[in-house]
């Protein structure tokens, strides 16, 4: 919708730039269509308004070469506008090119894309894993209150652990959970068919290492890890 005002138009740039900081204050860096599409906005007029915002120092742009994409992150500069003036700030990095692993940008994408469907879905305080307590044992890919008063730990998980491994870390989720810091652990996949894969290999998980013994998992322990496919979720009811 095209706006005469031009008061109004630097209302609405102001508001979609002060929406985009606050986002890149928690995730760093981000990718066209994912700030396209957390603004709301066609990725032209996105990539429009990102090129004004690095222009005045805000954020920068880099290339990735192997992936054919590039990415923007904050600067410090754009860090500082990104608290209200009555906000109190909070240390966070700025965007530094030479510290990408390309291994896990698309890892770190798609965590980016289940926050905003989560967040339109009408989750609240997400919190990416980098910004958890150190002293959490096993930091998940992020942490959000569902509608229904949940906790969940987000697990992006885009490759298949060992056996061993899962084993390990239910355990440690099932401790969080019998002590009230959690209420489930959503893994969240690529696609139906790592869904499968992913609960066939839950299946085979019958017991966990708790404090040096193996404790029985049961279908009740099992019903705290349901598995989804990307694009269904969040899921619409518990």
């Amino acid at each position: 919708m095209l706006i005469n005002s031009p008061t109004e138009r630097q209302v609405r740039i102001e508001h979609k730039r002060r929406k985009l900081l606050r986002f890149l204050r928690d995730e760093t860096w981000s990718s066209l269509p994912v700030m396209a599409s957390l603004l709301a906005i066609s990725e032209p007029a996105m990539y429009k308004t990102l090129s004004h915002m690095e222009r005045d120092g805000f954020i920068i742009r880099h290339k990735i070469e192997s992936l054919r994409t590039s990415l923007w992150g904050i600067t410090s500069k754009g860090l500082l506008w990104a608290w209200d003036a009555d906000e109190k700030m909070q240390p966070r990095p700025y965007f530094e090119p030479s510290k990408l692993a390309p291994v896990t940008i698309q890892h770190n994408l798609d965590t980016q894309i289940a926050r905003l469907q989560a967040e339109q879905s009408g989750w609240s305080e997400w919190v990416p894993g980098n910004r958890l307590p150190p002293e959490i044992k096993k930091r998940p890919d992020a942490i959000a209150q569902s509608p229904w008063g949940e906790r969940v730990a987000i697990e992006i998980e885009r490759s298949i652990k060992t056996l061993k491994r899962y084993e390990s870390i239910i355990s440690l989720y099932l401790q969080a959970i019998k002590r009230g810091d959690l209420d489930k652990v959503h893994y969240v996949c690529p696609d139906a068919e790592f869904v499968q894969r992913m609960r066939r290999m839950f299946t085979l998980i019958d017991m966990v290492p708790v404090v040096g013994e193996r404790v029985p998992l049961t279908d009740k322990h099992r019903a705290r890890f349901p598995v989804f496919a990307l694009e269904n979720w969040p899921p619409a009811a518990p």
